[in-house]
């Protein structure tokens, strides 16, 4: 395969190039095919209307995969929300030695609510599988989008998801995002707060191990006033896995009254694990009100005690912490078939 290379998720505020945190490479095939047709979706070619909207990977990212969208013949996908409580499920998968990629827009109109699940698989064995995706979102003025993505792919699998938003006045985006396969891992959310009470409400969970990588971009972008962030990360780092997290909450001027808050909770399980974390906060407004913060750390040996006094030994504690990482997040997930099968998932991995 031919690849195309590219940073992905670079950092808003650059920090010391030594850290090896500011941005990170992505290598994937240039010789694209298409997922899947999706009922429900309209083929389009991309208009000015979305092709503003940014996603997490980065505009370097967007301008190459749109010329290489078109240079392949594939066509985006666009998913209009009109109605309230509309419910769809996507699955897509990766295909040994094939590079599949997606790239869906959903337009909900002013007054809608509705939640798309994503799903991403493969076989657990296949090898030089690589599955992209790129979703964005316009919310137009009192609408809710929920949007979970889950990656449920083998363990050789090269994966990208790449999510953007633009929220108009009163709008919600809501993102769940379950990243818990593949060998190779780039996700990044840029939510565009620009609307008057715009919000964004984001929660992730992971769990890394083996040799795995995973590497994350989270940015909410707050022009609006009286806009809102809040945002959460849960994981677990097993073995000799490896992951990076960025977090930025960016108050522009103008979005007075505004708040935002980015939380992340690390619980490493090896001494070998290659943890990175950088939660930030910009500021240019005065009138706002903004909170980040990490904790990392090992098992806690009170608990791990405590459960042992219990009947319960260490590895099944371990695998019940890690489940509960997972169960905080995938609760949201509004497919009880899905979360079901996310269990089985877990409990399989460790």
């Amino acid at each position: 395969m031919e690849n195309f290379e590219i940073d992905v998720n670079q950092f808003p505020s650059l920090t010391w190039n030594f850290l090896n945190i500011n941005r990170a490479h992505l290598e994937f095939s240039s010789e694209f095919k298409s997922c899947v047709s999706i009922s429900g979706a309209k083929e389009i070619e991309n208009s000015a209307l979305y092709d503003s909207i940014k996603t997490g990977l980065g505009e370097g990212f967007d301008k190459k995969f749109d010329s290489l969208l078109q240079k392949n013949g594939i066509k985006t996908l666009l998913f209009t929300a009109e109605s309230k409580n509309q419910v769809q499920k996507i699955e897509l998968f990766a295909q040994e030695n094939e590079a599949s990629v997606c790239d869906i827009i959903i337009h909900a109109k002013e007054n809608s609510q509705a939640s798309y699940i994503f799903v991403y698989k493969s076989e657990p064995e296949l090898l030089n599988a690589q599955l992209g995706v790129r979703i964005r979102v316009l919310a137009q003025e009192n609408s809710h989008v929920h949007i979970c993505c889950v990656n449920l792919l083998g363990k050789n699998a090269v994966h990208f998801n790449s999510v953007g938003s633009n929220c108009k006045d009163n709008a919600t985006i809501e993102i769940t995002e379950l990243e818990l396969g593949g060998k190779k891992t780039f996700s990044g959310t840029f939510n565009s707060l620009e609307g008057y009470r715009s919000r964004f409400l984001g929660r992730a969970a992971y769990v890394v191990k083996g040799e795995s990588f995973l590497d994350m971009n989270q940015v909410a972008l707050q022009t609006g006033k009286s806009s809102e962030s809040r945002f959460s990360v849960d994981g677990v780092l097993l073995e000799k896995a490896k992951k990076t997290w960025r977090g930025t909450i960016d108050f522009k001027k103008g979005c007075a009254d505004s708040v935002g808050d980015e939380q992340e909770d690390v619980l490493l399980l090896s001494p070998d694990v290659v943890n990175k974390s950088l939660p930030v906060i910009l500021c240019d407004e005065e009138a706002v009100e903004g909170r980040h913060g990490c904790s990392i750390g090992k098992v806690d040996m009170e608990k791990l005690f405590y459960m042992q006094s219990r009947g319960v030994d260490e590895k099944t504690a371990r695998e019940l912490l890690t489940k509960a990482k997972v169960s905080k997040v995938s609760r949201f997930i509004p497919d009880e078939s899905l979360v079901e099968e996310i269990n089985s998932f877990v409990e399989a991995i460790i």
